[in-house]
């Protein structure tokens, strides 16, 4: 499903559709919340939900990188630095 067709869905449409078809590339928790990041194509979906009432809370999506920033400290490169 391409950008422009996803961002016509519901949110809840959305949130089933990156479930379904888009890769989980990470996931952090920020208090009661818990953000995962999926990419689908050439465009990533930020899925917040509650994590007690287990409730989207929001769906968000883009294809500009800034927003990965606070995943990025999650990934550790040591293995790439070793001897």
């Amino acid at each position: 499903m391409n950008y422009r067709n996803f961002n016509t869905l519901e949110e809840l449409e959305q949130a089933d559709t990156a479930w379904n078809n888009g890769t989980l590339l990470a996931e952090r928790f920020e208090s009661f919340h818990c953000i995962q990041l999926y990419q689908l194509e050439d465009y990533y979906i930020e899925v917040t939900r509650h994590q007690h009432f287990n409730v989207i809370l929001k769906v968000t999506s883009f294809k500009d990188t800034a927003p990965l920033e606070p995943y990025l400290k999650a990934i550790n490169i040591d293995a790439l630095f070793s001897e």
